[in-house]
């Protein structure tokens, strides 16, 4: 069997890229020993990039009906136990909210310029659809129920032997490149010879070491606790700290919580640590326990070695507050496969395929810095008997909780400049410019045309964006008037590449504003690649973004 691309491993990375080389016709095949989606909670939370990121593709609808009821709110709250007094409570609007803009919580609609909020649902659900919309391009071939046993890049192709668990029967696939979105125990990362940097297993009183995640039904547990609903529920007291997340909105959820140091997982107790959490014995169906281990912020110290790249958390591994493991996940594969189709269909230059670490490998530190800054945060959270004792003195301890609870709920997840202020800095298919560039802060978000971020979005009419005017690939966003030859150049340079350049003219001026500049070139991760005057040569700009050429510093 060959093919272009193998992309080992079936989840929320392997699918994206999958998707992404599809919806190209780039022949790909994605190799998963699972037979399907799994089937126990995961991730839960989809950042506003990823979702913008299947708005591109067109199924950002279909992920926004999952999980919670339409009405169902988002919200996060603090308690020193469920059915205990509520502490803090950072507001997050429904689905329904989100889809029609009529709602913005605690995020700030201001701080927020995005056609597509942040949405809750589990990994679980989103897999399928990931999976159908792979399943809908020819070129890729999907085959659950294949192992893969041993990969070498032979320095002109890549051969992975494969086995079916079931059978036992063997195959071999050829395959110019193959990209590892196997986890953590990565094959590929294994063959590229590559191991993690950063911090391992942290201790802390909370998300530090060995964890357990208890998946149950309980149809009347929203009425024992007795709260306006929320998606997430904290126990921050004295006493069992867990974290609740609500599943389907109706009787599902899951609980985590950290095991005693020392404690095996097979002397865990559910019924006891459910009942510490809640705060008193409640009806429940225990469904499934899923033991794992939290305190991890390391990334890979290569992303790519000769034919070989890594994505997902085969590259990195999170401790999950902030939820940008999955995201920082598709992210990745986002960025890498339109690179890999250019250098398949022949316009990518040397430096193309190079880009991808020098451009991920940077925000996969930055992003496992928050997630562990986050679980210190919350992790690491002194909290005193008094939070649960009657009169004034346990009055003052809950409402100084509550403060810092309040504050750090903000903190963790009021994060627009995490999500949407990503700059690929010093990547060598960027244009650099000596003007600085706008401030990475996870809390602030500051839009604009810089080299390197991510086009920013302005509505253009009722639940239409200026991004979903780009095109699939290249894009070159042109303000003003085009001069003598207009925007001809532009179209003769794609063709000499072999690439696709769709135009989109706009004649507002506070967009033009915020871009800064006549001509913008948007890349097809809606990332900019370069901004200047109509007198730049557009050969040169397009060999700098295909990766023919070292970025020139421009004005700025």
């Amino acid at each position: 069997m060959k093919t272009e691309v193998a992309i080992i491993g079936g989840g929320p990375a392997g699918l994206m890229l999958a998707i992404e080389l599809g919806c190209r016709d780039i022949p790909c095949v994605l190799i998963e020993e699972r037979s399907g989606p799994p089937t126990l909670p995961k991730a839960n939370a989809t950042s506003s990039r990823t979702m913008e990121h299947y708005r591109r593709r067109g199924f950002a609808d279909q992920v926004r009906r999952l999980g919670l009821p339409p009405s169902h709110p988002q919200d996060i709250v603090y308690c020193t136990r469920l059915t205990g007094p509520e502490l803090a409570r950072f507001r997050i609007p429904s689905a329904e909210e989100a889809a029609s803009g009529t709602a913005y919580g605690d995020y700030g609609e201001q701080a927020w310029p995005t056609p597509e909020l942040p949405h809750r649902a589990q990994q679980m659900f989103i897999e399928p659809v990931l999976r159908a919309q792979a399943e809908r391009h020819a070129s890729a071939v999907l085959r659950f129920g294949l192992r893969a046993e041993a990969v070498q890049d032979t320095g002109c192709a890549v051969q992975i032997e494969c086995r079916e668990p079931d059978t036992g029967r063997t195959e071999l696939l050829q395959a110019a490149y193959v990209v590892g979105c196997d986890g953590p125990r990565s094959l590929v990362r294994q063959a590229m010879g590559v191991v993690y940097a950063g911090h391992g297993s942290e201790r802390r009183d909370f998300l530090g070491g060995p964890m357990m995640s208890i998946y149950f039904r309980a149809p009347g547990l929203y009425g024992l606790i007795g709260k306006p609903r929320a998606w997430q529920y904290w126990a921050v007291g004295p006493g069992q700290r867990g974290l609740l997340c609500a599943i389907d909105g109706v009787d599902r959820f899951v609980l985590i919580v950290q095991l005693p140091q020392g404690t095996q997982p097979a002397d865990f107790h559910p019924q006891q640590a459910l009942q510490a959490v809640v705060g008193r014995p409640f009806a429940h169906e225990l469904i499934a326990l899923t033991p794992w281990n939290a305190g991890y912020a390391l990334v890979a110290e290569r992303l790519r070695h000769g034919r070989m790249f890594i994505a997902g958390d085969a590259a990195h591994l999170f401790t999950p507050t902030g939820g940008m493991g999955y995201n920082t996940s598709v992210d990745d594969v986002v960025n890498l496969g339109w690179k890999l189709a250019a250098a398949i269909q022949g316009a990518a230059g040397p430096a193309l395929l190079d880009s991808y670490e020098a451009e991920r490998r940077p925000i996969a530190q930055r992003n496992t810095r928050f997630a562990r800054s986050m679980a210190d945060s919350i992790g690491c959270l002194p909290v005193t008997a008094a939070v649960e004792q009657e009169g004034p003195a346990g009055d003052s301890a809950r409402h100084a909780l509550g403060q810092a609870l309040s504050e750090h709920g903000a903190r963790e997840f009021n994060i627009p400049g995490l999500q949407l202020g990503l700059r690929y800095a010093d990547s060598p298919v960027v244009a650099r410019e000596l003007a600085e560039p706008p401030p990475d802060e996870p809390n602030r978000y500051l839009p604009g045309g810089y080299p390197g971020t991510r086009a920013p979005h302005v509505a253009t009419g009722p639940d239409r964006s200026l991004l979903d005017d780009f095109g699939r690939d290249f894009t070159l966003l042109a303000f003003g008037p085009d001069g003598p030859d207009g925007l001809e150049p532009w179209r003769q340079a794609a063709a000499q590449y072999g690439i696709r350049l769709d135009v989109v003219r706009s004649e507002d001026g506070q967009t033009r504003a915020l871009y800064g500049a006549d001509r913008i070139l948007i890349r097809p991760d809606h990332h900019i690649a370069w901004r200047g005057d109509g007198a730049a040569p557009p050969t040169e700009v397009l060999a700098l973004a295909l990766g023919h050429r070292t970025p020139p510093v421009g004005p700025g």
